[in-house]
């Protein structure tokens, strides 16, 4: 099975809303309002989502994104 994580991330909102399926395709929410520490940017997003994505895989579900500066 293939994990597809779609984050959405409204300009100038702290939270995240995640879902399952692809950008183009339908989504199923799986988390609503997860926090992000960072500003508004794509590579903001694109660096917590790796963060994210790696944590859920890895089994250490329902921890926080670590994003290393």
């Amino acid at each position: 099975m293939y994990a597809h994580f779609v984050f959405t991330w409204v300009e100038g909102a702290i939270h995240v809303q995640v879902s399952h399926g692809t950008l183009a395709g339908p989504k199923m929410q799986l988390w609503k309002g997860v926090s992000i520490p960072d500003y508004w940017s794509g590579p903001a997003l694109a660096e917590f989502g790796q963060a994210w994505a790696l944590n859920q895989l890895s089994g250490n579900r329902g921890t926080p994104a670590v994003v290393s500066r």
